[in-house]
């Protein structure tokens, strides 16, 4: 995720950039095109970041089994006048 500077590290932003693409690539070989990056509380969400940090705590149902999405929340440092952000995670975990 990014650093204390708001953007990411050169490798994580690669990283980032190459899960795009191969997200977008698995959606048009499903004839769903992935159009846009979603945004949460008015800031575009790191997709790679949630897919990351989702499976290092051991995958969505678990993370739903703990109720953990508020923890994930707060890493993404949102605004705090966004109180659907846990909804919105989990939803785009699931859409994405």
């Amino acid at each position: 995720m990014a650093n204390s500077t708001g953007k990411a590290p050169p490798d994580e932003r690669r990283k980032g950039l190459a899960f795009l693409d191969e997200l977008r690539q698995f959606h048009h070989s499903r004839g769903s095109p992935f159009k846009k990056i979603p945004a949460v509380g008015g800031k575009e969400l790191d997709l790679h970041g949630l897919y990351t940090r989702v499976t290092t705590l051991g995958g969505f149902a678990k993370v739903s089994e703990k109720n953990q999405w508020g923890e994930i929340v707060e890493e993404f440092n949102f605004p705090r006048s966004c109180s659907n952000a846990a909804f919105a995670l989990k939803q785009y975990y699931l859409r994405v």
